[in-house]
């Protein structure tokens, strides 16, 4: 089973509710983890690395409106405002199985192709560690076990029956 990209559209929280976009086209999440050269005396001449800070970015694309305000959903001038005045937000991307952090919005370029909508892109620069909903489900349930006294046999199988609950 595959899962649909349009059930995995990027929300920002404002006051308290998780609002979409409103016409978004296109959103992507990317991890990425910087690495150190190392040096060991047995890698026959091989170069060896170790990993040291990690980050994350979520690309976005979408179709501009005339109006400045959808009830319900962000526009591209909400997005320009909490890029202007350097606004830590919270995202989440997806429904029920979502990943959700916090970031700043760093790029927001405008096309204006003649004869065509205008459209805007922009990326979110991840802000510390951001969390999958399946894993604290998982790591909640796992601590309250453990306090009771009790183990975690399979945790595969765990994890996928909470998938299959949410």
């Amino acid at each position: 089973m595959f899962v649909n990209g349009g059930f995995e559209l990027l929300y920002i929280k404002l006051n308290g509710d998780w609002l979409p976009f409103a016409c978004l086209t296109d959103n992507s999440f990317s991890e990425s983890t910087e690495m150190i050269s190392t040096t060991t005396r047995d890698n026959n001449g091989w170069s060896t690395s170790s990993p040291t800070n990690q980050s994350y970015d979520i690309s976005f694309s979408g179709l501009a409106t005339y109006e400045l305000q959808i009830v319900g959903k962000l526009t591209l001038w909400d997005l320009k405002k909490y890029k202007k005045n350097r606004t830590l937000i919270e995202w989440r991307i997806g429904l029920n199985n979502y990943k959700y952090g916090s970031g700043y919005i760093v790029d927001l370029p405008e096309e204006y192709p003649v004869d065509d909508n205008v459209s805007f892109s922009g990326s979110i620069n991840g802000f510390g560690i951001y969390y999958d909903y399946v894993e604290v489900l998982f790591d909640n349930h796992k601590a309250r076990v453990i306090a009771d006294g009790g183990t975690v046999e399979s945790e595969s199988c765990l994890i996928n029956f909470i998938n299959s609950v949410i």
